[in-house]
């Protein structure tokens, strides 16, 4: 049964609040700014009408707040509630009363509330920001962070032999003969790896590994149909050397946090665990939504995601949105003009190289796509239509190799081999299926308004520095994705909150100075 705090604090220890807490603490303000009220209306379902009741959800939830709001763990959250009086006050906590401890945080976080009611608690302090009409909807900034796996990462070889050793000890508790035989055997046939050479590639180890997986799934295979604790730790081995054998772009880099990936930021700079993909109203600096991915998942790809959800729940619309180059796809420019969003995202600027063939931008291309004109005013309207590597509709042009040995401009425009020799006889061109928005971004891209916009997207970093800095984004507190989710979303939620308070503070004051 769902519990409720009686908010009316009794009047002895109100007088103790009232002498000790200051009018200006930041909890006082949160209080007099945010209304926690949902919480309860959102998690009423998860409580049944008979039983003992239970601690009130709005109190455990400002807990948690508290948490993110001064970077604090569970544990530490309980001792500060049992001594902070200003904690106190803000959970409605009388003197007498006592202050549930951490195991009952931890419950009430990873086996009652999902990633969707926590997104829910972000999307409701949101709807009060538009509200208190924080939200102006003329600007948008998207952009990402990483968020640190909370493991360490072993070598691909320990990886390895961790977990095909975790495997072994779940078939142990069933079957301790045949564990200890593979045990062996996997050892010894480890050992010869290493006979004739002293340096074995991983990928040799996730051989030998993979052949046990096989011979061990004959022999427990009415045990893995269970699908329990072996079942899953199988899984996990099996997925692992199969995806280490066949090289495959999204490896998994630790058995205790499976999800976390790893991708290169930048060229030298390699991260490993999750990411933090956020949108940001320019004026107010509020975190509009976010999603959590893993790492290598590219910047890009979450972009239309971001926008269409940020207009799904709050039914809002930038007139502009700002973003860093690399979320320039062809998609992602085309979705931003379907939907009369003016773009602000930069263009890739082109690089000049040692026998490098003109690009694009040297032809006239006519913007239904059907003829493509070269610098030489040759036309041409023979094309084909395929898709790239991302899946996107492109349109190739041929030019006639009759044409193109008679132009003057054949050594810069056919395409070169690595020794600065022609390697080809005629010109293809490549071009997408909708040029127009990049022809569009191109237009936008040269005038002024566009780089004021990119000169204020040092305000998404500062949210970040401030996530960072104050609200513990960098590291996830938790393993796997869905937990790193809820991570994020309270550190996102914490962050709003105090920018929610500082506006409108700042709001306030200046009215009252104009009133003084």
């Amino acid at each position: 049964m769902m519990g409720m705090q009686n908010n009316q604090i009794d009047i002895f220890d109100f007088m103790i609040f009232d002498k000790l807490v200051p009018k200006d603490h930041l909890l006082i303000k949160v209080d007099e700014t945010v209304d926690f009220s949902f919480v309860r209306e959102q998690t009423k379902s998860l409580y049944s009408d008979i039983g003992r009741p239970s601690y009130d959800p709005e109190t455990i939830f400002k807990m948690q707040l508290l948490e993110f709001v001064y970077n604090i763990s569970d544990v530490e959250v309980c001792k500060r509630s049992q001594t902070d009086i200003a904690f106190r006050w803000f959970l409605r906590l009388g003197l007498d009363d006592s202050v549930p401890d951490d195991t009952t945080i931890s419950d009430f976080r990873c086996n009652r509330l999902t990633p969707d009611i926590y997104d829910g608690f972000f999307n409701e302090i949101v709807k009060q920001c538009i509200d208190a009409n924080l939200i102006k909807n003329h600007r948008f900034i998207v952009d990402s962070t990483n968020v640190d796996a909370n493991v360490n990462f072993p070598s691909r070889k320990k990886l390895i032999e961790k977990s095909f050793n975790n495997v072994l000890k779940e078939l142990k508790k069933t079957n301790s003969r045949l564990a200890d035989a593979l045990s062996q055997i996997f050892n010894l046939s480890i050992q010869n790896l290493y006979v004739d050479k002293n340096k074995v590639r991983s990928k040799e180890h996730a051989i030998v590994t993979l052949e046990l997986m096989n011979y061990l799934y004959l022999k427990t295979y009415d045990l893995l149909e269970y699908k329990g604790k072996f079942y899953e730790k199988y899984e996990l081995c099996y997925d692992l050397v199969s995806e280490m054998i066949e090289n495959g772009k999204s490896k998994i880099i630790s058995i205790v946090d499976p999800d976390a990936r790893v991708a290169h930021k930048t060229r030298g700079n390699m991260k490993r665990g999750y990411k933090d993909h956020i949108i940001i109203d320019e004026d107010s600096e509020i975190i509009l939504t976010s999603i959590t991915t893993p790492f290598n998942v590219p910047d890009q790809n979450e972009f239309i995601s971001i926008v269409k959800k940020v207009e799904a729940e709050f039914k809002i619309k930038p007139a502009e949105i700002s973003a860093d180059t690399v979320y320039g796809t062809i998609k992602n420019r085309a979705y931003l003009l379907d939907h009369d969003i003016m773009s602000s995202i930069r263009l890739y600027s082109p690089q000049k190289q040692v026998g490098k063939s003109y690009d694009k931008s040297h032809f006239n291309i006519f913007k239904d796509l059907k003829k493509v004109v070269c610098k030489n005013n040759v036309c041409t309207s023979e094309y084909r239509d395929r898709k790239d590597k991302d899946g996107n509709k492109v349109r190739i042009f041929k030019f006639k190799r009759e044409d193109c040995d008679q132009c003057n401009y054949r050594q810069e425009c056919l395409k070169k081999n690595k020794y600065d020799k022609i390697s080809c006889r005629f010109r293809s061109v490549e071009i997408p299926e909708r040029y127009d928005a990049l022809l569009n971004d191109q237009q936008r891209n040269s005038k002024e308004s566009f780089r004021m916009a990119q000169n204020k997207r040092y305000k998404v970093e500062r949210r970040f520095a401030t996530l960072v800095r104050n609200h513990g984004l960098r590291r996830s507190r938790y393993i796997r994705l869905e937990q790193t989710t809820k991570h994020v979303t309270m550190a996102n939620l914490a962050c709003n909150i105090i920018r929610m308070v500082n506006i409108i503070g700042s709001q306030q004051y200046c009215a009252a100075k104009i009133l003084n």
